[in-house]
């Protein structure tokens, strides 16, 4: 028999050798070695004792790898519309093992330090939702290596360069909306747009523009009114069509929460929805259902939205150069109870147009 080469590897005391020697189960023996429990001070001595005296060296865990985290910045957490986007948003993280860091902007938006803050952090890179973007934005995203996606964006200046934005098809969906009227046969369409800067507001506009001019409506900058996106906006915004001296037989509101504010603006004038003013929303979050008459609405895929974006941004933190172009999802019609052919309010002299 050869004797043993000095530098032989002995093999490994295994946890069960240790727990023979001591006289207990390996449970046992884990458990004291590992301190997870309150066990009789003679047991851990006779544990601990025979771990020494065989030797006994725990495997080395490796080092579990940190888990990536996306922020998601919001400009508020009460808005229906918000909470469809951080629904896709949150399903997307958690199908990825990803951890969502949800903040509120309060309508400030991406500040410079909150971005540093962010980076600093490890994070993958942010999603942020209907937030004002400017120039200086992709120039940050750039220097602090923080990825940057931005659903739905307000624009100033040339900011929207450089940034991967996820929306849905805004023209499209215009169009579809002011046609649905022309339909019922309504020619005078009022439509309150949101913010100056919106690109899903100034798309949605412009899509407003298309159906008319295909149907030789001229365009009256009287029935066109531009503010936010919020239900005080919208009511005043309608409260101002409603009382010119020829007010609309229709509106398209660009958002739910505008369009919630027409019907207020119309109930308080004692002015019926649909018999004598059809209403039309864009987005069809779960308000469009809960009002009265329930809302005829452009639906674009908000649980997407926010899905695609989480997708998007994961990808291009592995790959910066993948990914470039814009995304746009599909808007369509969901015809409800708003909407009805033009009828009693023509018949007041209201409209003359035809």
């Amino acid at each position: 028999m050869s004797p043993e080469r000095p530098d032989a590897a002995k093999p490994r005391v295994t946890l069960r050798e240790v727990a023979l020697h001591a006289g207990v189960s390996v449970a046992t023996a884990s458990k004291v070695l590992n301190g997870r429990a309150t066990l009789r001070s003679s047991t851990r001595e006779a544990v601990t004792d025979a771990a020494q005296l065989l030797g006994y060296e725990p495997r080395r865990r490796h080092a579990e790898k940190p888990r990536r985290s996306i922020a998601l910045q919001l400009q508020g957490l009460d808005s229906a519309y918000e909470m469809g986007v951080f629904a896709g948003a949150e399903y997307a993280a958690r199908r990825h093992s990803v951890d969502l860091l949800v903040s509120s902007s309060e309508g400030k938006g991406l500040s410079r330090a909150w971005m540093t803050d962010v980076a600093a952090r490890g994070v993958d890179g942010v999603v942020a939702v209907v937030a004002p973007i400017q120039e200086n934005h992709a120039r940050w995203s750039r220097a602090l290596s923080l990825p940057l996606i931005v659903v739905d964006p307000i624009v100033h200046g040339n900011g929207i360069d450089g940034i991967l934005t996820v929306t849905a098809t805004n023209w499209e969906g215009g169009v579809t909306a002011v046609r649905h009227l022309l339909d019922l046969g309504h020619r005078r369409i009022g439509i309150l747009v949101g913010p100056t800067g919106s690109v899903p507001g100034s798309q949605r506009l412009e899509g407003y523009f298309s159906a008319l001019n295909q149907s030789g409506i001229p365009i009256d900058d009287d029935l066109i009114v531009h503010g936010g996106f919020e239900e005080h906006e919208g009511e005043a915004g309608a409260t101002r069509l409603l009382d010119l001296p020829q007010p609309p037989t229709a509106i398209f509101a660009t958002s739910d929460a505008l369009a919630l504010g027409a019907l207020r603006a119309a109930q308080e004038r004692e002015i019926a929805v649909p018999e004598e003013l059809s209403v039309i929303a864009f987005d069809d979050t779960m308000v469009t259902r809960w009002t009265t008459p329930q809302l005829t609405a452009i639906k674009q895929p908000l649980f997407s939205m926010g899905q695609v974006a989480v997708e998007r941004l994961l990808a291009l933190a592995a790959d910066p150069d993948s990914f470039a172009h814009p995304f746009k999802l599909e808007t369509q019609l969901i015809e409800r109870g708003s909407t009805a052919h033009r009828n009693t309010i023509e018949g007041s002299g209201a409209s003359t147009s035809s």
